[in-house]
């Protein structure tokens, strides 16, 4: 009886413990920060897919105000390296970033997990007409504007590669987003390499000479949404709320049905074309692009951009890109809504994998 008695009061005294402990967390959770590279072309700040979405809509807001959470959105002009200053000095809890930045902060020793995927996004090359450039090829001896530390530079380097050039055979010049449209319209350089915001140049005095994906879905822009790990390790119920969301506002862009109505909203948010949304994301690469998983192309992609990081001297040591993911929120979100068979792992190339 009394070895009874002592379990029971064990037993209570745990379950106080737990829920003492959850009480806990929950109070101490007052703020979320998520930092984003601005990809606005006006003055509302922008980020695109479904961090965008979450964003424009108040979502996450929606989310976690009952709870006595503020949201906390940071938008970087200085893109990614600044956001790994951010994470580095503890600012952020999560954070988007392309492949590149990712990774320099990562080797660095920020201690982000890789939570949900973003895949395939092309890069393109808009040169003067007078510059005479109709090729990759025709870049050399050129001046070439390039925004170092941000995804874009590593998919410059790999669109070069397959021409047989670097960058040691052009000038390249490191100007963000905008400065570089700007010089490019001025006619002070003769090219940039960026996103999707160039298309916006094209006209009687710029063509959109070339994009990565000419080359195959390697050699796109995949990206990604961070997390630190202290947060996940705190508040591992949140981040499943926030992965949540993304996932729904990934799975609804996926439908064509609904291409109209989120690309006119990204438009509004962005200043940026709706033509051009539209374009980025044709109807026949929607279940690709969309994909928020780590699947064996995401993972590979990461992996061939980390050595090439290295190769290139912009990180002193290689990681395993495998490991840095953690798919288990992403994967709890799909069996939640049912989506476990909306999207399919592809493989290091694009392609659909074979199931078992």
């Amino acid at each position: 009886m009394i070895m009874n008695f002592f379990r029971r009061l064990g037993i209570a005294l745990l379950v106080i413990f737990v829920v003492s402990m959850e009480s806990t967390q929950a109070e101490e959770l007052k703020t979320i920060r998520i930092g984003v590279p601005d990809q606005s072309a006006g003055s509302k700040p922008f980020i695109g897919g479904p961090l965008g979405m979450a964003y424009i809509r108040h979502q996450l807001e929606n989310e976690f105000k009952p709870k006595g959470v503020t949201i906390q959105w940071q938008f970087f002009k200085g893109a990614g390296p600044a956001i790994n200053e951010a994470l580095a000095n503890r600012q952020l809890d999560f954070a988007y970033l392309g492949d590149l930045a990712a990774i320099i902060g990562k080797a660095n020793g920020l201690p982000t997990r890789l939570l949900l995927g973003s895949r395939g996004s092309d890069s393109y090359l808009a040169a003067t007409k007078t510059s005479g450039i109709k090729t990759l090829a025709d870049l050399k001896g050129k001046r070439v504007a390039v925004y170092r530390g941000t995804a874009d530079q590593l998919a410059f380097d790999r669109a070069l590669q397959t021409v047989g050039l670097s960058e040691q055979n052009m000038q390249v010049i490191n100007l963000d987003w905008n400065a570089g449209k700007a010089a490019l319209a001025a006619n002070r350089i003769d090219a940039v390499w960026g996103g999707m915001s160039l298309l916006a140049l094209r006209g009687d005095k710029i063509n959109i000479v070339a994009k990565s994906s000419d080359t195959g879905l390697r050699n796109t822009t995949q990206a990604g949404f961070f997390a630190t790990q202290e947060f996940i390790n705190r508040w591992p119920q949140a981040t499943q709320q926030i992965v949540n969301i993304l996932v729904r506002n990934a799975a609804e862009i996926s439908d064509s049905k609904n291409r109209q109505s989120w690309s006119a909203e990204m438009a509004q948010q962005s200043q940026i074309p709706q033509a051009l949304f539209l374009e980025q994301l044709p109807p026949n690469q929607l279940n690709f692009m969309t994909s928020p998983r780590l699947d064996a192309f995401l993972n590979g992609n990461l992996g061939s951009s980390i050595s090439q990081a290295k190769n290139e001297g912009l990180i002193r040591s290689a990681f395993d890109a495998s490991q840095w993911g953690d798919d288990h929120f992403v994967e709890q979100a799909l069996k939640a809504d049912h989506l476990t068979k909306h999207w399919p792992l592809y493989n290091t190339e694009g392609q659909v994998m074979a199931k078992d």
